[in-house]
């Protein structure tokens, strides 16, 4: 199709974006991906061509290489009919490659790159106007606060960290480092909390995904289980701003983050398949069971 005036060519992108999260595995239709029996049959499921014939290593990562593509595809598919995107859509693009690219051995030098492109996101929803920007901006608050919120659980579960460590590395959105930054404050909340007391968490704003407590059983908390239990919750908000402003920046971003979303349960499925995982620890391990039982 021709190149599309801004408001012909917003309206074709959210019909033709809506068709392809119909078709996509999320929600209710997450049940047919998660039920797959073999590599083959869930190729079969994802892509109209022939299913190679190759061992079944090779033709997992033939299925992660060809849904990455197919997602890409679709999504610069879209963009395709503006004569100039937004450059936020254009930026999420920029930090999914930078996400799945192979990174250095210096794990300080990667966290400084990871908060660099975060950053660079950040700024990308700030320099948008209207409802866009303010869609965005709580999407990408929550998010990147989120992120914060799990990195300091590991650094302090794992590793021990101090609140004063815990501190230095996290994301905030100024370069000067401040405990009430608006996307650090949040994690520098929980650095404080006991990670052996229940009653110190069984009141904080997240406390629905935290893993289960029993009276009377030691109880630690979990930092992999709440990361698991946050992807759907992640995964719902974007849903609901996907409807939300219909023909925006900001479905587009959304319609990304589902499809990103759901590209992650392939992948994860193909390496269970492929490992001889059962479903309900792939659904677990892909913070899916929930939504796939009706909670989406």
């Amino acid at each position: 199709m021709g190149s599309l005036d801004t408001s012909a060519a917003s309206g074709f992108v959210y019909a033709k974006a809506s068709a392809l999260l119909a078709k996509s595995f999320t929600g209710e239709n997450a049940v047919k991906l998660f039920s797959v029996q073999s590599l083959r049959e869930l190729y079969s499921l994802l892509f109209e061509d022939e299913v190679p014939s190759v061992p079944e290593v090779l033709l997992s990562k033939e299925i992660e290489v060809k849904a990455a593509q197919k997602f890409l595809n679709q999504y610069k598919s879209l963009l395709a009919e503006f004569e100039n995107p937004s450059p936020i859509l254009l930026e999420i693009i920029k930090f999914y490659e930078y996400e799945i690219s192979e990174k250095s051995e210096d794990s300080e030098l990667n966290a400084k790159n990871d908060r660099l492109q975060i950053i660079n996101l950040w700024n990308a929803v700030n320099s948008l106007n209207g409802s866009d920007k303010e869609n965005l901006e709580q999407l990408y608050k929550m998010e990147i606060s989120l992120k914060n919120i799990l990195w300091a659980l590991r650094l302090k579960v794992y590793y021990h960290f101090s609140e004063e460590e815990i501190s230095e590395h996290l994301i905030y959105s100024e370069e000067h480092k401040r405990k009430d930054d608006v996307l650090a404050r949040e994690a520098m909340a929980v650095a404080g909390k006991d990670i052996s007391s229940y009653d110190d968490w069984k009141n904080w704003k997240y406390a629905q995904f935290l893993n289960p407590h029993e009276e009377g059983v030691v109880w630690e908390i979990d930092p992999c289980w709440i990361e698991r239990s946050l992807k759907t919750y992640l995964a719902k908000a974007y849903k609901r701003f996907f409807h939300k402003d219909p023909m925006s920046v900001t479905s587009l971003v959304s319609w990304f983050r589902i499809k990103q979303y759901e590209l992650d349960c392939i992948r994860a499925v193909a390496e269970g398949l492929r490992l001889g995982v059962d479903s309900e620890r792939v659904m677990d391990a892909a913070g899916y069971s929930e939504a796939v039982r009706g909670g989406e």
